[in-house]
């Protein structure tokens, strides 16, 4: 499936790359912002002004380009805004702009303009507002009893939630995830309170003009599921789907697909990737260490994710070259995607049925 790259090590160049969730205008914390994945503006803003100025910033595309064409400059960095949170337009486009940093927004295209919400958004605000003092769940042989006295109580049940919960398969997760809601008193989790405007979905007019300043729109697949857990042919419809929303919306190309919770081989593997590059995708993005050896094949990229409880001396100590030299003299290899390249695809596209239409995972 890889093809040996040796031919290409020396045009190989180091490449940092840097995502986000989501941005709000003023910090939050708690069950508002678990594991901090919405950064506030402030924060945004001198992460992104250092970025600026130590770093050449391009999308993606453009790197892929450059070093295709041998022209890629030294200490090139991208900047990726991923989960299609309408905070990205409202707080982090104005940022890019006046900054002049270009960037990829990659968004799941299901979402785009309508009221869905993310299951663990859902599970938050389930936490944050019940009036129970206590969950029990049962999930398989193992019960759980998780106290809700406390915001903090509150907190360590949604980590823990989120655990069980996470990687199982979509009918699964939905299943405990309508039991978590009863035994939180919520029937109908369509009377479940919004944390606030920042869980919000962008719509289809803001993803626009984000284009049309520049922002490479890309995908984070159509339903934003775990495309690793599911079948040839749903990853199929999910990436050719969303790749074909966006670039009708948009008109224009969409060539980079950030898998939904990055990592691999869990959300992403070698057989997704080849699919995706069936499809049509330049390049697939996980969201692991953020140190890429670039060469004019490479398909995979990696960045560090970074939130609100990332300070500007950890996302220096991240993307130095230092940590990357001191992780090759202790013999950590780089992801093998940094070596090799996805091959042509081998699956018979033609065999896989046509699906004209997707379910919904999202609680609406």
């Amino acid at each position: 499936m890889f093809r040996d790259s040796s031919a290409y090590a020396d045009k190989r160049t180091l490449v940092f790359g840097v995502t986000y969730h989501g941005s709000t205008a003023e910090p939050q914390s708690g069950l508002d912002n678990v594991y901090g994945k919405h950064i506030s503006a402030g924060k945004l803003r001198v992460q992104l002004t250092w970025l600026a100025r130590h770093f050449r910033v391009m999308t993606i595309a453009e790197i892929l380009r450059r070093c295709r064409e041998g022209n890629l400059p030294a200490r090139t960095a991208f900047v990726a805004f991923h989960d299609g949170y309408a905070g990205n337009y409202h707080v982090a486009f104005p940022l890019l702009k006046e900054l002049g940093i270009p960037a990829d927004m990659l968004v799941p295209t299901a979402m785009v303009g309508t009221s869905c919400r993310f299951w663990v958004d859902v599970l938050d605000a389930a936490l944050k507002h019940t009036d129970r003092r206590e969950c029990s769940v049962r999930f398989e042989e193992e019960g759980l009893i998780l106290p809700l006295e406390t915001p903090e109580q509150r907190l360590e049940a949604a980590v823990l939630l989120r655990k069980h919960l996470k990687w199982q398969p979509e009918p699964v997760l939905e299943a405990r995830l309508a039991q978590v809601l009863a035994q939180l008193g919520w029937d109908d989790p369509a009377g479940i309170p919004r944390l606030g405007e920042h869980e919000t979905c962008l719509d289809w007019n803001q993803v626009r003009e984000m284009a049309q300043a520049g922002i490479a729109i890309g995908s984070h697949t159509h339903r934003h599921v775990i495309c690793a857990q599911q079948d040839a042919a749903t990853v199929y419809l999910e990436m050719d789907t969303s790749r074909h929303v966006i670039q009708a919306e948009t008109g224009q190309p969409c060539r980079v697909l950030c898998y939904p919770n990055g990592s691999y081989p869990r959300s992403g593997c070698d057989a997704t990737d080849v699919i995706a590059r069936g499809v049509g995708y330049e390049c697939v993005l996980y969201m692991m260490e953020g140190h890429n050896l670039v060469h004019p094949r490479t398909f995979r990229l990696t960045g560090t994710a970074f939130g609100e409880q990332d300070t500007l001396d950890h996302v220096k100590y991240s993307l130095s070259a230092w940590r990357f030299k001191v992780r090759q003299m202790r013999g950590r290899k780089l992801w093998k995607w940094n070596r090799d390249t996805v091959d042509e695809p081998i699956l018979p596209f033609d065999q896989i049925p046509r699906i004209t239409t997707l379910g919904t995972k999202k609680i609406c």
